[in-house]
Parts: C-alpha cells; structure tokens; sequence
C-alpha cells in the first residue's frame, strides 16, 4: 500500500510542475478536466467538488481565478436559478489541448515504472 502513496505522490509532483508551467495550481487542472469531460454541458460547483481528485474547502475561489482568467464560463442555471453552472471555454480547452503531451509523458513516465 504504501508502494501506492509513494507513487501516487511522485506522479502528482510532475503534473505539478507541468502545471506551473502554465500558470495554474494542480486542482485548477483538475477542474479543467472535469469541465472539459462534459464539455459543451457544464457542472454545478457541487458536481465539481464531487469529481475531484483532491477537493478543496475553497473550490468557489479556485473557479473564481479560471473564470478571470477566461478559462472557465460561469452562468446561471436555467433549470434552476438559484444553481450557477460552469463551463469550460474554448481558451480553456486550448490550454488542455497544450498541456496533454506533456501530461502524457508523466503518464508514460509511471507506465515504465
């Protein structure tokens, strides 16, 4: 098990520095990818937090910085106007899209291990 954590941790570090490189925190990425999985639809906050990998208390915060970065499109639900959904935009997916060679190759790093 503990061979597990080990690994786990060294994987996340390199995605962390991947996503330095881009200016965002691991769980922006996250969020990101989460979105980017239901793309064109979008999430409630409470949908987000569900799917992460590392929930955080503040998740409202973290989709604040990707909303004003314009990677992230937040509107009010129109099922529920009490709900706001977000949604990925296209300067959001770009990013991704830049981003995956270099997540693939942490990927393929941990499958050679």
């Amino acid at each position: 098990m503990l061979n597990l954590f080990v690994a786990a941790a060294h994987v996340r570090r390199r995605v962390e520095r991947v996503c330095r490189k881009y200016d965002l925190q691991f769980s922006h990425h996250n969020v990101l990818r989460i979105l980017r999985g239901v793309h064109p639809d979008g999430h409630p906050r409470c949908e987000i937090v569900e799917r992460m990998l590392d929930p955080s208390p503040d998740v409202t915060r973290l989709i604040d910085k990707l909303v004003d970065r314009g990677l992230v499109r937040r509107s009010t639900s129109e099922e529920d106007r009490r709900m706001t959904m977000h949604t990925i935009t296209d300067e959001g997916l770009d990013l991704l899209n830049d981003m995956d060679p270099e997540i693939r190759d942490v990927q393929r790093w941990f499958d050679e291990r």
